[in-house]
């Protein structure tokens, strides 16, 4: 069954380097496996939205949570879903700015600006609309 997973997790050293590696990684082997998604990442926490079949997504997600480049994988969001979001992507990393940090703001209002504690209701819907401007940054 094709499903979606969205975890949050935060960053054991200083991310920029390693969102190469998890990049090409994502690159080189995503596409036999059949996942799909996007990853973001803001002040040491990432969040990803990953699509595939359950069985690969358990198997991903095992080996995130034993990633020492990973500390607290916790699932924000998993459930079956008709369509792939995110066909063509392997993976792509989403670069913060201004307008994304106010689009975060509308789904979390008063909240900082934190990844990690995104509402689970809403994480999905909100990497939808982060991607939806017309400019946004890959």
């Amino acid at each position: 069954m094709l499903s979606r997973l969205v975890y949050a997790s935060r960053a054991t050293a200083p991310h920029q380097a390693d969102l190469p590696v998890i990049l090409q990684w994502c690159e080189d082997v995503n596409p036999s496996l059949g996942v799909t998604g996007l990853l973001c990442c803001l002040d040491g926490v990432y969040m990803q939205y990953l699509e595939g079949e359950d069985a690969v997504l358990d198997e991903l997600f095992a080996s995130i949570r034993k990633d020492s480049r990973h500390s607290g994988a916790t699932i924000l969001e998993r459930r079956p879903i008709p369509q792939r979001a995110f066909p063509q992507w392997s993976m792509k990393l989403m670069e913060w700015d201004e307008r994304s940090k106010a689009i975060f703001q509308s789904f979390s209002p008063g909240a900082n600006l934190d990844l990690y504690a995104t509402d689970a209701s809403t994480a999905a819907p909100l990497m939808r609309a982060l991607i939806r401007e017309a400019d946004w940054k890959l």
